[in-house]
């Protein structure tokens, strides 16, 4: 065969490969959602948000009531729940809310009596693990590894990954009782490594760790679960007080986006198309590249954020 033929037909599979996954990209955000399969019509179909008193999680409890569910409503701080539950019920008058208050950052073996709070007779099909964030670092979050204290690092630590993965441990029998079930953990593009932020980003990466691992037992196990992990990027939040924009939407956008993406047949995805496209440029440069990238912003929010202490 002639080298000129050989380079073209590399060319030709190269087009194909390049787009058709284009064409999966572009799929994933233009597909319907498969989210009623988990809300069956005439039935009382539940899910738990957790870290609901704000933020995406809020967003989360208002989008999943919208679309037909009951939810369980948790967090730490009980004022901030009742307020958002009645506000959920003027908005939502058919729709049912319960609160589960327990703090993240302190858990014990008492973690198991939720699953006693959700009740046996409850049809829970969806789990959200949301909860997470550095709002012990405020005002600074950014911080070297090595100037972290026990109880700073273990808080980030605990809230971020190990109560989501005991949680879903909890909770995962009585999915496993109403399946079909959903699960998604939600995770940050700070995963893919941002300096001054190693044991959060570390929890990121575990989300998304955890959730493959998960899904690979449901499936093994034939089990009718679907477990995908969220990855985020910037959101307006009360954490991130930015004016929404393209690329920085609204908590409430940001969960209807991800509530979208159910069903989408991926491990993990980016939830919002905005943050894929921001994402086009780990398909580019290098993860180092990236991080380099990222680090001449995180230097600037860090210098920031060290001035108002």
């Amino acid at each position: 065969m002639e080298v000129p033929k050989v380079f073209g037909y590399i060319g030709l599979a190269t087009s194909v490969l390049l787009f058709t996954r284009l064409l999966k990209a572009v799929y994933i955000y233009i597909r319907p959602s498969s989210l009623s399969r988990y809300c069956k019509e005439g039935d009382e179909s539940w899910a738990f948000v957790t870290g609901a008193s704000d933020g995406i999680g809020q967003g989360f409890a208002e989008e999943l009531c919208a679309r037909g569910f009951n939810v369980f409503l948790h967090g730490r701080n009980a004022d901030k729940l009742r307020r958002i539950q009645e506000s959920l019920r003027k908005e939502y008058p058919t729709r049912q809310t319960k609160i589960i208050i327990y703090d993240a950052s302190q858990i014990d073996a008492s973690i198991d009596d939720i699953a006693s709070q959700v009740g046996e007779t409850t049809r829970l099909t969806v789990l959200i693990n949301n909860v997470g964030g550095m709002g012990s670092m405020m005002p600074c979050p950014y911080v070297n590894l090595q100037d972290y204290t026990f109880k700073d690092m273990q808080t980030i630590l605990t809230v971020n990954s190990t109560f989501s993965a005991h949680i879903t441990r909890v909770l995962l029998p009585l999915l496993l009782k109403n399946q079909p079930g959903l699960i998604l953990n939600i995770s940050s593009t700070t995963k893919f490594g941002i300096p001054w932020l190693a044991p959060y980003v570390a929890t990121k990466a575990f989300a998304i760790g955890f959730g493959d691992a998960l899904s690979a037992e449901m499936r093994a196990d034939k089990r009718d679960i679907e477990v995908m992990g969220v990855i985020v990027g910037s959101v307006q939040s009360a954490s991130n007080p930015a004016t929404p924009s393209l690329f920085t939407p609204t908590s409430r956008a940001m969960a209807s986006a991800t509530l979208d993406r159910v069903g989408c047949g991926e491990l993990s995805v980016f939830g919002h198309w905005a943050h894929r496209l921001q994402g086009v440029a780990l398909d580019v440069f290098s993860q180092k590249m990236f991080q380099d990238i990222a680090t001449t912003q995180v230097r600037k929010l860090k210098l920031e954020q060290e001035k108002l202490k």
